[in-house]
């Protein structure tokens, strides 16, 4: 037998096997929900158009809700998924509460590939003497237009029979239906629980008051009035990947006065004064794509009409060599490459969930408080390069903090600055050994609180220490977390655990900011209320949640971008 016929045979049967086998892993991938992960959802909400521009936050989920659930248990560790079956239906009963609705019963058959959430005003009737009430409004895509006239139907008739009187409005063609029920804590009146309208049997809308449903389908009948239409929008859209699950817009002003309703806001958040530039912003938009870890945001911030930004562009930047001296205890790290900037950088967040700070940066404060008024200025000026800093909590409960940066005649002479700072404030400065290692630390004398007739003892209360380790300066507040940077000698230094998460996100940053979620968690329900009642609804799926990595990328005059890595976990 020729070569030739031998081998003929052979090229075809591999050529059949090859093309069965690219068309049978195709079919896997389209029946399981990796697809998701691969293509992404519908590429842009369509419902924005019932929207008002001026909504502080609305959401848009691209795909069916119940393909992401799938994707989530299909991802989780097989003994945790009768778990994270129980989760999900603990978010229905979260998000469907007081409604009598299912998800699978009453929704799923007729919806769409979108969802549209939004709060579209943060107080129904404008007057804050008797309290706020947010106007909610939800957009549903219709896949069977029948099947939700007949799902909207039986629910009205179930709420006729439970006694609720229903009021039927022509509304811009469109037919509103709401429930008024009394209002037990004034009889004579009357509040709205729900209403709903199918509009060109493409959407069903829901609300929770006639008024937001009359706004809605009013900014649809004007260009000018709805989101789907705004400059800002189309203008970050743009600029934005096109393969995502999901749209978030902010409008940073109006969700900051929303949590903080005791604090001022202007119209826009300041993100610094630089070279004439006066960094505003007050609108962003962020666009999600899903992960196995999780998901990843690209963002982008736009300044404020009449402001604009100082224009930056990221650059490669040797970030390897100095993460590995941030130990992974920390609850917030940042890494950058101009430490004076960094808590501009992060004003808009701070602003929003931290009224109390004014928009200051927490670590400024604590090492001012530490060292004397001037001392973070001292600092700032002399970290000339890339820097890790860091925030956790100390052994005592007390705020810690870390800075790392690289030896340099300007550094060192901020240092020395600092240490005449120290002394003028009353601190001492002496000499220690930790762990082989030369240090600085700068103390206070103390007499400890103590009880009966036990004899006076003069303790030595550490303020702040600075050490040279390798080719870094590094400063801590407690001897414990400059000891966690010496490192031991005998095993090789190690990156933080969440840096492999940077490398979901392509592309040089300007920097870095890494929250460790469980850390940071109690705080801030601590110190906004309206967190609290937010994430115990949520905490059936904040549970899962790990890290965050706020990635910072190019700064136009008009526009700041960025990406943001979420990590959760569904397998332990």
């Amino acid at each position: 037998m020729k070569f030739r016929s031998f081998i003929r045979p052979l090229a075809i049967v591999a050529g059949l096997v090859l093309v069965l086998g690219l068309g049978l892993l195709g079919r896997l991938t389209l029946n399981t929900p990796l697809y998701l992960i691969e293509r992404g959802g519908q590429a842009q909400p369509l419902a924005l158009q019932f929207v008002p521009k001026q909504s502080p936050v609305v959401a848009s989920v691209l795909v069916r809700p119940d393909r992401l659930a799938s994707l989530w248990e299909y991802l989780a560790a097989p003994r945790l998924r009768q778990e994270t079956r129980r989760d999900q239906e603990l978010i229905e009963q979260a998000l469907l509460a007081n409604t009598g609705l299912s998800y699978s019963r009453d929704i799923q058959p007729w919806l769409g590939e979108e969802v549209t959430a939004a709060m579209v005003t943060p107080d129904l009737d404008q007057d804050p003497t008797n309290g706020t009430t947010p106007g909610y409004l939800v957009a549903l895509a219709c896949n069977d237009s029948a099947a939700a006239q007949a799902a909207l139907e039986l629910y009205w008739q179930n709420r006729a029979i439970a006694g609720d009187a229903l009021t039927f409005e022509e509304f811009s063609g469109n037919r509103l239906i709401y429930a008024r029920r009394a209002n037990p804590s004034s009889p004579r009146e009357e509040t709205a629980q729900l209403a709903t309208a199918l509009v060109a049997n493409r959407y069903l809308l829901a609300a929770n008051h006639p008024d937001v449903l009359r706004q809605a389908l009013t900014a649809a009948q004007s260009t000018d009035l709805n989101l789907q239409s705004d400059r800002r929008y189309k203008t970050a859209l743009r600029e934005l990947p096109s393969q995502r699950v999901g749209l978030l817009a902010l409008n940073l002003p109006a969700v900051g006065q929303w949590l903080n309703p005791d604090r001022k806001f202007d119209g826009v958040l300041d993100l610094g004064d630089l070279e004439g530039a006066d960094d505003q912003v007050g609108w962003g938009l962020m666009s999600w794509q899903l992960t196995r870890e999780g998901l990843v945001g690209h963002t982008a911030l736009l300044a404020t009409q009449g402001h604009r930004l100082h224009p930056q562009r990221a650059r490669a930047t040797d970030w390897e060599s100095i993460v590995p001296y941030l130990p992974d205890s920390l609850a917030v790290t940042a890494v950058g490459s101009d430490m004076a900037t960094l808590g501009q950088r992060l004003n808009p967040l701070l602003a929003v969930l931290f009224p109390q700070s004014e928009g200051s940066f927490p670590l400024a404060k604590l090492i001012d408080g530490a060292l004397g008024q001037g001392a973070m200025d001292l600092l700032e000026t002399g970290v000339d390069r890339a820097y890790g800093v860091g925030l956790g909590t100390a052994e005592t409960g007390s705020p810690d903090w870390l800075v790392v940066a690289p030896q340099s005649e300007t550094l060192a002479a901020a240092l020395d600055g600092m240490t005449a700072l120290a002394q003028e404030k009353g601190l001492g400065v002496g000499a220690l050994d930790l762990r082989g290692t030369p240090a600085i630390a700068w103390t206070r004398l103390a007499l400890p609180k103590t009880r009966g007739a036990q004899s006076l003892q003069v303790v030595a209360e550490v303020a702040g220490l600075h050490a040279q380790v390798d080719q870094y300066e590094v400063l801590a507040a407690s001897p414990a977390m400059l000891d966690a940077v010496i490192h031991s000698a005998a095993t090789p230094r190690q990156r933080p655990a969440w840096w492999p998460q940077v490398a979901q996100v392509s592309g040089p940053s300007t920097g870095y900011v890494h929250i460790d979620w469980p850390q940071i968690q109690s705080n801030l329900v601590t110190q906004l209320p309206r967190w609290r009642l937010w994430s115990t609804a949520a905490q059936p799926a904040l549970k899962h949640l790990r890290q965050v990595t706020l990635v910072s990328g190019d700064r136009s005059d008009a526009m700041q971008t960025g990406s943001i890595v979420v990590q959760l976990s569904n397998q332990s």
